[in-house]
């Protein structure tokens, strides 16, 4: 029997099958709650994926092959992060929702630049964007101070150099000295795996201040006068005094947090990501009803117009992709404007800046006439200080402040009426015993 060779089929360029395949992409983020404008860039990306595979279909292709693309657009991508952060987001939801095919974690090729190799070892390991940005200054310092010379050329006895520069020339606070010494260190130690041994750069103490705290009529005096935003800049200030909580974690409240039924307020992933719940003062209880009134308002009219999405905390829209446009995430207090995150580049309706509501307090503490300089932290000190002059314990205002050491607590006792300041001073004694003493030679002559 003689055997014939079967006659070769002509093979299909996947690039006539592509748009079906991206179709279906499109159609699946949709289903799943994602965007119009994510849809299209990630499908933009599993073409751009396809093609660099000479247009094989991405069933043929693994891991293997995602690495490689992914190593491509690390050493091209002008973004190298952002860009290597959206191509897998994108060949994630390829393969697990469009050709039920995951692959597991797709692998994270390290950019060529150190600073973006920086900005992705925190990114993994969840480092905030502010403390990111702040430790990516202190870098560029570093090596401009160096005259450009690469880390891994320099050691410790660079580093003491930098350092002491900064404490005798520059004159920086310990906390700003602390703040770049760590920086530095987080380079060696977690990104180039270099060990820098002892230090001996000279440092400042450490001051032991006392924070500034107002009375209670003066934090009275400075809440009736904070302007701005229709009153949400006012409601923002009361509910710092009212709750202690942080400018950052009053900014960052999500319409989920507030429980109205209990009276409570969930703070969620304040100072060193911890959780903890406070009070929610009963005089601003209908100040706050109003504003998730505007709140929910604002939410509807995003969503008709297509905008209404927010940034999730990690990795919880992938599990959840949804939850950018329920209402529970959204920010209590957004906005007037959509913003770009500057992470993913998506647009969203984020929260009020921060600075906006300091220069309002900043503002309200002049026009009181008050001799002390007031930001928004004034009320988080005053709060723990009128509570020990009412006698709450300390243990119950540490787990309020959610402070990691009482230690850090007992320092309202310093400040507080009860404390130096609720003790009578020998010269007012003596005074007082001099009056006496005259009083009654008065009344014997």
């Amino acid at each position: 029997m003689v055997q014939t060779n079967p006659i070769p089929q002509p093979v299909v360029s996947v690039l006539a099958n592509a748009p079906k395949l991206l179709d279906q992409f499109r159609d699946a983020a949709c289903t799943h709650g994602h965007v119009e404008v994510w849809a299209a860039e990630s499908a933009d990306w599993c073409r751009r994926f396809i093609l660099f595979h000479g247009k094989r279909h991405p069933n043929e292709l693994g891991l293997a092959e995602i690495g490689r693309f992914l190593e491509h657009l690390a050493k091209t991508e002008k973004d190298a992060l952002r860009a290597l952060d959206a191509a897998r987001a994108a060949l994630e939801f390829l393969y697990e929702r469009v050709l039920h095919h995951p692959l597991g974690d797709l692998p994270l090729p390290r950019p060529p630049r150190l600073l973006d190799q920086v900005r992705q070892v925190m990114l993994v390991r969840h480092y905030a964007f502010r403390t990111e940005e702040c430790y990516v200054q202190w870098l560029k310092r570093f090596i401009l101070f160096h005259g450009k010379r690469h880390p891994r050329d320099m050691g410790a006895t660079e580093l003491e150099l930098f350092l002491t520069d900064l404490a005798v020339k520059g004159r920086v606070s310990v906390s700003t000295h602390n703040q770049a010494l760590n920086a530095i260190v987080f380079l060696y130690r977690d990104v180039l795996g270099m060990e820098l041994g002892r230090l001996d750069a000279v440092r400042a103490r450490r001051p032991k201040r006392l924070p500034t705290v107002l009375a209670p009529e003066e934090v009275a005096a400075v809440l009736a006068l904070v302007e701005g935003a229709d009153g949400v800049f006012a409601l923002m200030a009361r509910l710092l005094y009212g709750c202690g909580l942080r400018i950052m974690e009053c900014c960052r409240l999500r319409v989920k947090d507030i429980d109205l039924a209990r009276g409570q307020i969930m703070v969620r992933q304040g100072k060193g990501a911890k959780d903890r719940v406070v009070m929610l003062p009963r005089s601003a209880r209908a100040d706050l009803e109003r504003q998730l009134e505007k709140r929910r308002m604002l939410f509807q009219r995003d969503l008709a117009h297509g905008v209404a999405r927010v940034e999730l905390p990690d990795a919880l829209e992938k599990k959840y992709p949804k939850a950018a446009q329920e209402l529970g995430w959204q920010f209590v207090f957004a906005s007037r404007q959509l913003s770009e995150c500057p992470r993913t580049g998506r647009a969203g309706r984020h929260h009020i800046h921060e600075g906006s509501v300091q220069r309002a307090v900043g503002q309200a503490g002049e026009r009181a006439s008050l001799n002390k300089r007031i930001h928004c932290h004034t009320f988080r000190h005053s709060f723990a200080t009128h509570l020990v002059e009412r006698g709450i314990d300390l243990r119950t205002i540490q787990v309020l402040l959610g402070h990691e050491s009482l230690e850090t607590t007992m320092i309202y006792t310093h400040v507080a009426r009860k404390g130096p300041a609720g003790v009578t001073s020998p010269l007012d004694v003596l005074d007082e015993d001099v009056r006496a003493a005259v009083d009654a030679t008065r009344r014997l002559g």
